[in-house]
């Protein structure tokens, strides 16, 4: 019998990469079911965002997929940013299915969730290589163009979802545009 019924996972997930899939895994060691959040699902067609919400979906659930995990345990919302992080738990809950446990590796959520539900089971996970599987330093590898320095960072499944929307271009596109909020 697993120790949680359901939990949720949160992240941008520009792009999914391994230390993500290894978070839904240790995640669904402990659940019986658990929400993946796509975060700043409004954002997309910038540097630091270059994917839809749609195409993020499909690349977790592609990756998911190839991995073997068990679909109809996963559900995988995009939501859009609450700009008040007084309330951001409650908006939160207000647009998924309820969740009593709560994973993630990033300090500033921790935070929000403690101070905000100090009951709620906040799960910190063991990340391996934590520089490499980082989502800056994937997308930093995708611009300068070599395809054996990034794509053994993501699952196979998700570096096809990038190449397929023509992510690769976009992201070279992107860093040299000047519609590139970074260069304002």
């Amino acid at each position: 019998m697993s120790k949680f019924k359901r939990g949720l996972m949160t992240g941008r997930f520009q792009p999914f990469h391994n230390g993500h899939l290894a978070l839904a895994k240790q995640a669904l060691e402990e659940c019986d079911e658990l929400a993946i959040v796509i975060g700043s699902a409004q954002f997309n067609f910038i540097e630091k965002d270059p994917f839809t919400a749609g195409e993020r979906v499909l690349m977790i659930h592609a990756a998911l997929d190839e991995a073997g995990i068990d679909l109809s345990r996963c559900y995988i919302i995009p939501v859009a940013n609450d700009e008040n992080n007084a309330r951001w738990l409650a908006y939160l809950r207000s647009q998924v299915p309820p969740f009593d446990a709560l994973y993630s590796g990033n300090d500033f959520v921790d935070h929000l969730a403690r101070s905000q539900d100090p009951s709620l089971a906040v799960r910190k996970p063991e990340f391996a290589k934590r520089q490499e599987y980082n989502g800056t330093n994937i997308r930093s590898l995708i611009v300068t163009g070599k395809e054996e320095r990034w794509e053994h960072l993501v699952p196979p499944a998700v570096a096809k979802v990038i190449k397929d929307v023509g992510g690769v271009e976009r992201m070279k596109m992107l860093s040299r545009s000047d519609s590139n909020p970074a260069k304002w």
